[in-house]
């Protein structure tokens, strides 16, 4: 048969042989950003989209869009504002050009346009 032995009490100064944490510092909340890219589906499915990220608590949204989309983006986005959340403003709106690489070798230049939205 094996003896057991009485276990060993641990002094709670025994537990402290660790180095005390750095002191917290407050750190800046993050901003949580979410981009939706516009394409060919219809303006209500990119409304939708905007507004499962802002309930889901997303405080910025992006929403990019190039070429003939632009206008399907910035519909998305007035139609969003303007019925379905009132509170949601414009942060910006950046417009750029991309130039890309086409099948025959040439080189096309192509909008883009970035709208951020805060809530």
């Amino acid at each position: 048969m094996t003896e057991k032995k009485p276990k060993r009490k641990v002094n709670k100064k025994d537990k402290q042989t660790k180095e005390p944490a750095p002191p917290r510092v407050a750190e800046e909340p993050q901003v949580k950003e979410t981009v939706v890219f516009v394409g060919q589906k219809p303006v209500k499915n990119y409304v939708i989209a905007c507004l499962t990220h802002f309930s889901s608590g997303s405080k910025r949204i992006v929403v990019k869009a190039r070429g003939r989309a632009i206008c399907r983006a910035v519909d998305s986005v007035e139609l969003l504002r303007r019925v379905f959340l009132k509170d949601v403003r414009l942060q910006g709106i950046s417009i750029r050009t991309e130039e890309l690489a086409r099948e025959d070798g040439r080189k096309a230049n192509v909008s883009t346009i970035e709208i951020i939205l805060a809530k």
